[in-house]
């Protein structure tokens, strides 16, 4: 991943509004395996935290937003993206 994206308001913001979109995320689980809906039983759950493969997924689910949705985003999107704030929301 980009390091220098953590530091991009519109990236974060981006994301903020990506996570908070559940058929989206639930799409991501299907496509590509993950489990970021976090369903099934609290063992299940913690097998995936102790195991690395929820912070696998979230960095899928962060390369993700980054490529198929920020990157694509017009200018004058981004520039509306940096300017607001998920606390807004």
């Amino acid at each position: 991943m980009c390091k220098p994206f953590y530091n991009d308001p519109a990236f974060l913001r981006c994301l903020h509004e990506a996570a908070a979109t559940p058929e989206l995320v639930r799409e991501f689980d299907r496509l590509s395996g993950t489990n970021l809906a976090r369903r099934g039983t609290p063992l299940d759950l913690m097998i995936d935290d102790a195991t690395g493969r929820t912070d696998d997924a979230l960095g899928q689910f962060v390369t993700f937003v980054r490529e198929a949705i920020y990157e694509r985003l017009p200018q004058k999107a981004l520039d509306d993206l940096a300017g607001s704030s998920p606390k807004n929301s």
